[in-house]
């Protein structure tokens, strides 16, 4: 005989609810996890390409950094960081973002175009270059990164004519193109075109009032020119998009400087310091800043410093020996005195060099003096441009591959110093 249910009790009836209360966590937990692993990457994911698509290259590199420490394998997280990596001057990172995408899966046709702009944006075009050309001549989907990648190859070049046609033509595509305003004003103002370049300058912050680069040019521009109060206001800004970046931290100390506002300048100063102890334009600004303070012994120890990191450092070796004389090192003054005739004797050479250049424009030798000139000099940017002319002449040049080759070993990138060390081997 079947009993009739018994009544439900107070007991099962809360245990019944605490299984389903159990029961509804756990599906919340599993849905979290889930949003977690997949759909927050692939907003994540969304949200870099937008922030690309708008050049704000720090946006997207943090939000792709976001998704790798989730996902250290996703291969579209690892081809974006390298395009943002490339596009922010991060060379090392892209080499290493690019390899561990190829390690992960096949060569495809974004790695490889990727691997050819690392390349061509430092200078180093390889036989790339016209291909690249064809293919903007044929409006390839990828035009605009091309022509960016370009204008910054020709500029590390010092190619001038072919970096203002590249961004001519990128900026016809896109008026608002936020990079190639700060490349194009960079330009303007090394030949002398302030007003041009202010222009570009200005058109960049208001078209992007979040970008820090934007924001860091033409408060530079703006010190330069003589307008410290805006300067000192657009680093600022600068610093509140990025906190710890080098550039405006150095930038706004030289501005406060110059307002004599020292004590801010000193504070700017050491903040930077402290974050890199080397780093040799802010000890060579230290030292500038204790110097105009009388504070001499503690002056010298930032320019002794910035000594042995950088002896070819003209600026800290002239504030080097005030400081010297002051303290009354008579013995290190002489030193530091021979030190400053030395350099005065690489200028005179570099001078000569660059003259014999000119009046010779396939003469690979004095370029290749030039560039180890460049090197031991301090002036490496410009050196690359040397040897970039080296091989434009002869693209088998043994020497300059093996120059590139050390060069490209110390910047971090093992695979292109490979390519040019086996052809400097053939």
């Amino acid at each position: 005989m079947i009993r009739p249910a018994g009544p439900v009790t107070g007991t099962s009836r809360r245990r019944r609810l605490l299984f389903w209360a159990i029961g509804g966590l756990l599906l919340i937990g599993l849905a979290a996890g889930f949003a977690r692993r997949v759909i927050q990457p692939g907003l994540e994911l969304e949200a870099a390409e937008a922030a690309l698509r708008r050049h704000d290259l720090s946006a997207a590199r943090l939000r792709l950094d976001r998704v790798l420490v989730r996902q250290p394998e996703n291969e579209r997280a690892l081809l974006l960081s390298a395009r943002a990596a490339r596009r922010s001057d991060s060379y090392a990172d892209a080499e290493r973002f690019l390899t561990t995408f190829e390690r992960l899966t096949r060569p495809t046709e974004a790695s490889r175009l990727e691997w050819v702009l690392l390349g061509v944006q430092q200078g180093d075009f390889g036989d790339e270059e016209e291909r690249l050309r064809v293919a903007v001549g044929r409006n390839h989907s990828e035009e605009i990164t091309i022509l960016e990648a370009l204008a910054k190859g020709y500029a590390a070049a010092y190619r001038w004519t072919d970096a203002q046609a590249a961004l001519g033509r990128l900026l016809d595509r896109e008026p608002d193109h936020v990079p190639a305003l700060i490349l194009r004003a960079g330009l303007s103002e090394r030949f002398r075109r302030a007003e041009s370049a202010e222009e570009d300058l200005r058109r960049a912050v208001a078209r992007a009032p979040d970008n820090a680069a934007a924001q860091i040019a033409l408060a530079g521009l703006m010190n330069r020119r003589g307008h410290t109060r805006e300067a000192i206001y657009h680093y600022e800004l600068a610093r509140r998009l990025q906190p710890a970046n080098p550039a405006t931290q150095l930038g706004l100390a030289r501005a406060l400087a110059d307002t004599a506002d020292l004590d801010s300048a000193g504070r700017e100063l050491s903040a930077l310091l402290v974050a890199d102890p080397n780093h040799v334009e802010g000890l060579v600004e230290r030292g500038r800043l204790l110097l105009r303070l009388q504070r001499y012994a503690q002056a010298e120890l930032f320019l002794e410093r910035a000594a042995q990191a950088a002896p070819w450092h003209r600026d800290g070796t002239q504030l080097h020996l005030i400081a010297l004389k002051e303290l009354g090192r008579t013995e290190d003054v002489a030193k530091c005195e021979a030190r400053l005739t030395g350099l005065s004797r690489e200028d005179g050479l570099g001078g000569r060099l660059k003259l014999r250049a000119r009046d010779n424009p396939g003469d690979t030798a004095v370029r290749m003096e030039l560039w180890e000139w460049s090197v031991r000099n301090g002036q490496t940017e410009e050196g690359i441009a040397w040897l970039t002319e080296v091989l434009r002449a002869d693209p088998r040049h043994a020497q300059a591959h093996a120059a590139f080759a050390d060069y490209f070993d110390r910047a971090g990138q093992p695979r292109r110093a490979a390519l040019h060390r086996e052809a400097a081997g053939k």
